[in-house]
């Protein structure tokens, strides 16, 4: 979702209890969808485990995959925070926000995501969130210029409708837990005009 800035920091959690878990994950689970990569390019050097996420990229009525109910007790500090943020700040919003898409994303090490900017009906409508688990210095994220390390355990808002990308330079492949959060009613003002969530 487009907003004035490129990252806003909504907090931080612990991120031991999220790398025990990852670390616990058999490889095999990496590799089972492969549909993110293949579809958009961008995302080719990139392994995913959907945890709530559907292929069409609809903005309602998410699936929600078996493997969320194994890893909602670690997942869910990070939504209630994020759950709070924005009941903190919506002055208009029609109905409960929800989480439209859950996924981990593992970028390998040495390897980049091309610069792209996200594009849809959805993307545009649901604010990106960002919780790093495995990350070292030399894993940057850069959007519109504005290159920054996220930490394990930070959670970050990212604006997707401007140009992105990230490179990872580390030795060890980088994995962060993506959430997008739609807040129903919100009105966007994005590059393109005035959108509603």
């Amino acid at each position: 979702m487009f907003f004035d800035g490129e990252y806003r920091l909504i907090g931080s959690v612990s991120p031991t209890a999220l790398q025990d878990v990852i670390r616990a994950v058999p490889e095999l689970a990496w590799m089972e969808e492969t549909g993110r990569q293949e579809v958009y390019a961008a995302h080719r050097h990139t392994q995913t485990i959907p945890l709530i996420f559907d292929p069409d990229m609809r903005h309602a009525e998410p699936s929600i995959r078996p493997r969320f109910t194994e890893l909602q007790p670690v997942i869910q500090p990070v939504m209630d925070m994020i759950v709070a943020d924005f009941a903190s700040r919506s002055a208009r919003q029609e109905g409960r926000g929800y989480f439209v898409r859950i996924l981990l994303a593992r970028l390998n090490a040495g390897a980049k995501i091309g610069s792209h900017r996200d594009h849809g009906f959805s993307l545009a409508r649901a604010h990106r969130i960002h919780c790093p688990i495995f990350t070292n210095p030399e894993a940057e994220f850069g959007i519109a210029g504005n290159i920054k390390h996220l930490a394990p355990g930070e959670v970050w808002e990212i604006n997707n409708r401007k140009v992105h990308g990230v490179r990872n330079l580390g030795a060890e492949p980088r994995v962060h837990l993506i959430l997008d959060y739609v807040v129903p009613g919100e009105i966007v003002m994005d590059p393109e005009g005035e959108l509603v969530a």
